[in-house]
């Protein structure tokens, strides 16, 4: 009977995935010039045309700011088109434009991501597992996180774990592919001062 894998074997495994996450998100914007979340949001919009963005934010599990911001980086590079309905005007739905069409011909699969499109291949059972291990793992960090907090260690802010669902995978890996200020303005708490 094999042994039971030790702490630094799952961080491994941790490490791997974040290495295929990232590889996948580089082969994205060097295809396709977007980013892995633009293009998600793109082929989202694409499958589902006249979508509007608080529905476009469900299906990508994301906060509708994110998605907004997303949709409008989209529409400046002529890849999506906002069209305002004809019986309410203030809603607006979201269609690919033919150049989105043709950028989702050629980008890499899975269009969601690396990350998300091998979730979608695990069982409902494998799934309630890791998520289970997830959401303990998740608990034991934020509690690591306010305990240093609260002992005043310099820098460390509670984190908001129940909001961690709303930040698009993209941003999490992102920060190693930023500059330092970049990430700085990400890792600064809610309220915090420039």
């Amino acid at each position: 009977m094999p042994a039971a894998p030790d702490a630094m074997d799952v961080l491994k495994q941790f490490r791997a995935v974040f290495s295929a996450v990232k590889q996948h998100f580089q082969q994205v914007e060097s295809t396709c010039q977007v980013s892995g979340a633009q293009l998600w949001a793109l082929a989202v919009v694409a499958r589902q045309p006249g979508l509007r963005v608080s529905e476009l934010a469900r299906a990508m599990a994301v906060h509708q700011s994110t998605a907004s911001n997303l949709v409008d980086r989209l529409v400046e590079l002529n890849l999506i088109r906002k069209d305002r309905s004809r019986h309410d005007r203030r809603v607006v739905h979201l269609t690919p434009a033919p150049r989105g069409v043709e950028l989702i011909e050629k980008a890499p699969q899975p269009l969601e991501g690396a990350l998300p499109g091998a979730l979608s291949k695990l069982s409902p059972e494998e799934l309630g597992q890791l998520h289970g291990l997830l959401k303990r793992l998740l608990l034991i960090l934020k509690t690591g996180r306010v305990s240093l907090a609260l002992s005043g260690e310099k820098g460390v802010a509670p984190p908001k774990i129940r909001d961690a669902g709303l930040i698009p995978l993209a941003d999490l890996v992102a920060p190693a592919l930023l500059p330092p200020a970049a990430v700085r303005s990400f890792s600064r708490p809610s309220g915090a001062k420039k």
